[in-house]
Parts: C-alpha cells; structure tokens; sequence
C-alpha cells in the first residue's frame, strides 16, 4: 500500500465518526432532530484543547502544542470501529464490561494501524499517551473532551431539554475534572455547572448536589 492509499483509508475512518451518533445523548433520554456526531465532538475537543494549550503556554508551562492537536484529532477515531460507548454502558456492565470497552479499543487502534506502515507507529504511540492520561498533553484532551461534551449540554438546556435529564453529565465528570489536576478545566467546569444550576431553578428542577472544593 502507497502513501496515498494509507491517507485515503485513514480519512475513511475520520468520514465515519462524522456518521456515528454519541450515543449517550440518547441514553439519557435526550430527543434531538439531530443528535451530535462523534466526528463533531471530536471538533470540539480539537477546538479546546488548542485553546488551553494556549493559555497554559501564556501562563510559562511547557508543553508540546503540536502532540496535544495530534492526540486531539485522533482521541475518538477507534470509536470508527467500535462505534460510540457510552460511560452508562460500562457503568452497568462493571468492571468487565469496562475492561472489555478498553481492550476493543486497543483491538480497534491496532487493527486501524497495522495496515499503515507511515502512520501506525506514530498513532499508537499517541493513542498510548492518551490512555495513560500521565503527560500533561494527555490530561489537556481529557479535560477538553470532557468540557467539550458540557458544553453540548448546556446548548440542549438552552434549547429547551430539561437540565434533570442532563445532570448525570455534569456528576459522572466532576472527580475526573478533579483528578486531572487543570485549573482552567476545573474553572471552566463550575462556570459550565452555574449555567446548569441556572436553567434547573428556572425550570424549577432538582439537580444532584456536587461541591467545589
């Protein structure tokens, strides 16, 4: 296989996240004209992370802008065989069904790279870094990933789908919020979570508690 070949198979790939539906909005009982595609999340979350990095870089740390963009684009592209699963299905299935969702993914990345010679290495190698979440370019995707997907909320709440059935969003995130150890996620997240409270009082909704702590 040429160059050429390996570009057009893994742009392939990228075409079909644009296809597949986050499932999770469904899940939580989210009813959408159109519901958001994996591939526009992953815009999303390309768009953040460029934009954290930027503030963390004017703030003195030192970090690689353009390993946080690669790992960026490619955080969901497994997601291109496994489909979308969502964070309710590995919380009902457990611990097996978790270990189950992480080794089809790792199947899925090794299947997508060994067929390209000129980028396989250096995807997993990214997708390595990732899933570790040790760098700080790995913990800026996860945070922006994460942002991201509250955002999404918050866009819903403000078309009209009720704040209780997206609560669960903002609960299921909050302690990783807080194990990544960002302050600007960490800001941004309970600056997302005031809009939350908001359209519950307006809506005269109970929400779960979360603290800041």
């Amino acid at each position: 296989m040429n160059v050429q070949d390996e570009i057009i198979e893994l742009a392939m790939k990228g075409e079909t996240l644009k296809k597949i539906k986050r499932s999770g909005w469904s899940l939580a009982g989210v009813d959408c004209v159109r519901q958001e595609s994996v591939g526009e999340h992953s815009f999303g979350t390309i768009f953040l992370s460029l934009m954290i990095s930027k503030l963390l870089l004017n703030q003195g740390e030192k970090l690689d802008i353009g390993n946080v963009l690669s790992m960026a684009t490619i955080h969901d592209l497994p997601e291109s065989l496994t489909s979308d699963i969502p964070r309710t299905a590995t919380e009902l299935g457990g611990d097996s069904f978790r270990r189950g969702k992480v080794e089809a993914e790792k199947e899925s990345m090794q299947r997508l790279t060994e067929k390209s010679p000129t980028f396989g290495d250096w995807l997993t190698t990214l997708w390595k870094d990732i899933e570790g979440r040790n760098t700080l370019e790995a913990r800026i995707i996860w945070g922006a990933d994460i942002i991201d997907m509250l955002v999404h909320a918050i866009s819903l709440e403000t078309s009209g789908v009720s704040p209780e059935i997206l609560d669960q969003f903002f609960v299921k995130t909050h302690d990783i919020v807080k194990q990544l150890g960002l302050k600007i996620v960490d800001d941004v997240f309970w600056e997302l979570y005031k809009k939350h409270e908001e359209y519950a009082t307006k809506r005269g909704v109970a929400l779960s508690t979360i603290t800041q702590t």
